[in-house]
């Protein structure tokens, strides 16, 4: 599927069981939001394997970056990288999907479900909060350790969102994105998928703009990622994108990439009706076989699968144990400022 540097085989097969369980746990419960979840799945699963800075044994670490997830009608992103990254979520929450009492609702839900940073829904909140967020670490960081030099600091730390159309058609996110650009808010990375699908139909009915350069009017750093030419996320150019938006660390980075809602499902891709209901069995089965996968499993996720992405847990501590070390050299350098911390 891919040439990136330290991709394999399992990776591939990782993002393939993972669109598949987006789709049987809508089709479980008959209700919720499958096709962003397939087309977002191998975007979240690079994000969460490769570039975002996380320990899934220890959600509160300090040292973390933070996600979140605006399009919060698509909760099946999220939860099912929190499952295959080791966060607590197991098959059988997965199965409990939009039940009452699950770990696993509609939207997620912060203090709810272990790994989720802020409770999304409404269109247009994540993002603005996520810019409040960006702004609230880089005052830590002024506050606790002013002096280290640029991406030197144990402090520095980024803020990833991903966003819908929707988000970006909201208000609220506009005003707040206009703000971000003015604070050069090099800490916040947001990447827009840009499949122009909505629960009414094709976003340009109502939305037409060109969201690049609204972004770039806005002062952000804005890299485009078109679709690779079957329809799919390109994971080479989103990669790199994403690693040109981590050693950007003065304007704020958007990275618009095109995408094509409940791929590779063969009738419901590109369609309204996969945005916001379950695909049906048939369609689920030829998706399966697209996938490489067999029709007749639901909610499969092999062991050898399992285990490779979960050594994400292993390596997710042992940045946290390096952190954790210059964290102490840093308090016993600055006890006054290392007091502060209680306060924030």
């Amino acid at each position: 599927m891919s040439a990136l540097t330290g991709w394999t085989e399992l990776d591939d097969r990782a993002v393939a069981y993972a669109r598949a369980l987006s789709a049987d746990a809508v089709q479980k419960v008959g209700n919720g939001h499958p096709g962003t979840a397939m087309s977002l799945a191998p975007v979240a699963y690079s994000l969460f394997q490769r570039h975002l800075v996380h320990d899934p044994s220890d959600p509160q670490w300090l040292g973390r970056d933070r996600f979140i997830l605006s399009c919060g009608h698509s909760s099946l992103t999220l939860y099912i990288q929190l499952f295959l990254s080791g966060y607590g979520l197991e098959m059988k929450d997965l199965q409990s999907f939009r039940t009452w009492g699950s770990l696993t609702p509609g939207h997620p839900e912060y203090g709810h479900t272990a790994g989720v940073e802020m409770t999304t829904g409404p269109l247009g909140a994540g993002v603005a909060t996520a810019v409040g967020m960006a702004m609230a670490a880089r005052y830590e960081r002024g506050l606790l350790d002013p002096d280290a030099p640029t991406g030197k600091s144990i402090f520095d730390h980024n803020i990833w969102v991903i966003c819908s159309d929707g988000d970006l058609q909201e208000g609220v996110s506009g005003e707040a994105s206009s703000l971000a650009g003015t604070q050069e808010l090099g800490n916040l990375k947001m990447i827009y998928d840009d499949n122009r699908i909505s629960i009414e139909g094709d976003t340009h009915i109502a939305f037409t703009e060109d969201v690049s350069a609204r972004y770039r009017a806005y002062g952000w750093n804005v890299i485009d990622v078109p679709a690779a030419t079957d329809g799919r996320v390109d994971l080479i150019k989103l990669d790199a994108a994403m690693v040109a938006a981590k050693s950007e660390t003065v304007k704020p980075t958007l990275i618009r990439m095109q995408s094509i809602i409940a791929w590779p499902a063969p009738k419901a891709r590109n369609t309204a009706e996969s945005h916001g209901s379950a695909l049906g069995a048939d369609e689920i089965v030829e998706t399966k076989k697209l996938l490489g996968l067999n029709p007749d499993e639901h909610f499969a996720m092999p062991a050898e699968v399992l285990a490779h992405v979960r050594q994400v847990k292993a390596r997710g501590a042992a940045t946290r144990k390096n952190w954790n070390e210059k964290f102490a050299l840093w308090q016993s350098a600055n006890p006054e400022r290392a007091t502060l911390l209680k306060r924030l």
